[in-house]
């Protein structure tokens, strides 16, 4: 900085005992000072740096505080019109066809898969051969309790033909004592008669009396000692027949066992769930596969928790196969929660109506598109399901302007939802046009132009 300072010298004063000459100052004039310039010309160039930093900073601010505005390409496709529409409340699952009445097949016997007869899917009929199994160790108690059924048999056909051989001698005795009695009584009545004759006196007739009346109580006595003697053999052999025919029966149950040894199917229907493999170990009670039967169908489908409270016996749902409605309600609920599920069981008109085409009935496995409803059909203000809702979990959309051109943010509040729409509660109106894909390519713009 140049500045020129004009200045007028004069000559200083001398103090005494100094000396003449210069003074102090070197000289004999002093400088004369000019007025002082105003600050603001002294501190210009603060003053001019100041202003811009404060303008830089007002920029900065401005540019912070202005809604961030983002330029992308977004199709027609994107977007969806908010309307008034017909809302209905459903769950839409998928469920399994499956028959509603299954029997369990399982090994009564024990042992290795000697032969597979049959495959998962195939229909059989009651009494076909699934598989084939082998046991030596059975077949060893088998042939063993045929040998003891073989024994026993024959110690009770010995046991019966010596009770039918006592049986003879007890009536042949019983027979020589009914003789005796009556012989007694016949030679009573001749003793008699000889008494009335005279042939003999009363004394020998009250002997002969005594003795017939010993003699009669005495058979009679051994009569009866041959009845009981008979029932006793009678109730003996009757013994030895039921033990006969327990022998049997066991022998039977012991061949029952060989015949187990072949699995058959329990009813007509088909076959799903074989597990095993030939030369697999199969122990008793195990359970092999399930039969179904193919008269009626029902639908099984797990449900989210949530809607646990809502799901009851006899609502309606529906299911749609090869272009077919079918309907269905909900027939049984498991209220047990697994992972946050639980089961539910549907049935109703499982079979396509006659219009269906070749091959449309439906078979055990088959999977179907559920809409449990959870309520009736009601007027709401709706708008397209989206996968905006993944990243704003439904509490504000980017509304398109007028021009078609624009959009921007603005808060929202969505109540229930379907598969296909969400009821809108508040900050849109009908008509209004939002995007409804997903925003993740948006970041965190407020403003989308295209």
């Amino acid at each position: 900085m140049n500045t020129n300072i004009q200045t007028h010298s004069t000559p200083l004063p001398t103090r005494e005992g100094q000396g003449g000459g210069s003074g102090r100052y070197g000289g004999s004039a002093m400088d004369i000072p000019l007025p002082q310039k105003p600050w603001y010309v002294r501190y210009r160039l603060y003053l001019v740096g100041g202003i811009v930093l404060v303008a830089l900073i007002g920029y900065a601010t401005s540019l912070q505080l202005r809604p961030k505005t983002l330029r992308i390409r977004v199709d027609a496709d994107q977007m969806a019109t908010v309307c008034d529409g017909d809302f209905l409340e459903y769950v839409d699952v998928n469920g399994l066809v499956c028959p509603v009445t299954s029997m369990r097949v399982t090994a009564t016997e024990g042992g290795t898969v000697e032969r597979i007869c049959c495959q998962n899917g195939d229909l059989l009929r009651r009494g076909d051969t699934i598989m084939v199994l082998s046991n030596p160790r059975v077949l060893e108690e088998i042939d063993s309790e045929r040998r003891s059924y073989e024994h026993s048999r024959m110690q009770h056909r010995k046991q019966l033909i010596e009770m039918q051989q006592k049986s003879i001698t007890l009536r042949q005795q019983a027979l020589a004592a009914d003789f005796e009695l009556r012989k007694m009584a016949k030679n009573f009545e001749l003793e008699q008669e000889e008494a009335r004759m005279g042939v003999k006196s009363q004394a020998q007739l009250e002997v002969a009396r005594e003795e017939y009346d010993y003699n009669r109580r005495r058979t009679l006595l051994t009569i009866e000692s041959l009845r009981h003697d008979s029932v006793l053999n009678i109730v003996g052999r009757q013994l030895i027949e039921q033990e006969m025919s327990m022998e049997a029966r066991k022998l039977e149950n012991s061949l029952a066992r060989r015949e187990a040894l072949v699995v058959l199917a329990p009813v007509e229907g088909q076959i799903s769930g074989l597990g095993v493999v030939v030369g697999g170990q199969v122990s008793g009670g195990e359970l092999l596969g399930e039969m179904g039967v193919l008269t009626d169908y029902k639908v099984t489908a797990r449900l989210n928790e949530y809607y646990i409270d809502r799901i009851q016996s006899g609502q309606s749902a529906t299911a749609f196969h090869k272009g077919q409605r079918l309907a269905l309600q909900v027939s049984r609920i498991t209220p047990q929660v697994q992972d946050h599920t639980f089961a539910v069981e549907l049935t109703g008109n499982l079979r396509p109506s006659a219009g269906g085409r070749e091959g449309s009935l439906l078979r055990p496995g088959l999977t179907l598109r559920l809409k449990i409803e959870l309520g009736q059909n009601e007027r709401r203000l709706i708008v397209p399901r989206g996968n905006f809702y993944a990243q704003t979990g439904g509490q504000w959309v980017m509304l398109v302007d007028e021009s078609g051109h624009r959009a921007h943010r603005v808060p929202i509040r969505l109540g229930r939802q379907n598969a296909e729409h969400y009821e809108v509660l508040d900050g849109l109106r009908a008509g209004d046009r939002i995007i409804v894909s997903g925003y993740d390519r948006f970041g965190d713009a407020q403003i989308i132009e295209w």
